[in-house]
């Protein structure tokens, strides 16, 4: 039997298997905690990590932090692009509806577009059922 001296630092563990402890150098505990290889106690059963280390679970949280990041800026430029549209859209109609107005105020009729002296009694006998310039 001979002594030895040791000067590094010793991290216990105890077999999961047979509950015999044992110590392990820091840093090669570390190292296995980080890759999750196999390394056996003193009676030679296999132990190993299997749970994800904090550096694991920051990289799994960034990557999820960034995929919802990415899904925010596609749902906000969609609703951008839709705003867009609808303002375009609305501009038209406003524009339509004012050219209609003019030619109405110009006389002339909006369902047959011919011109009166007197349009509101053309479209009152004619065209019964088109709404009223207030209604527009």
């Amino acid at each position: 039997m001979s002594t030895q001296t040791f000067t590094g630092q010793l991290t216990v563990q105890t077999c999961c298997v047979c509950g015999i402890a044992f110590g392990v150098e820091a840093r090669y505990d570390a190292a296995r905690r980080e890759d999750h290889k196999t390394f056996y106690c003193s009676a030679g059963h296999g132990q190993s990590y299997t749970g994800k280390t904090e550096a694991q679970k920051l990289r799994e949280q960034l990557a999820t932090a960034e995929r919802r990041r990415g899904w925010a800026e596609a749902i906000l430029t969609s609703t951008r692009d839709q705003l867009a549209a609808t303002e375009r859209s609305l501009r038209g109609h406003k524009a339509a509806k004012t050219r209609i107005k003019n030619r109405i105020a110009a006389g002339v009729c909006p369902c047959c577009s011919r011109t009166f002296q007197n349009l509101s009694r053309h479209m009152a006998g004619q065209h019964p059922d088109f709404p009223t310039t207030e209604e527009l």
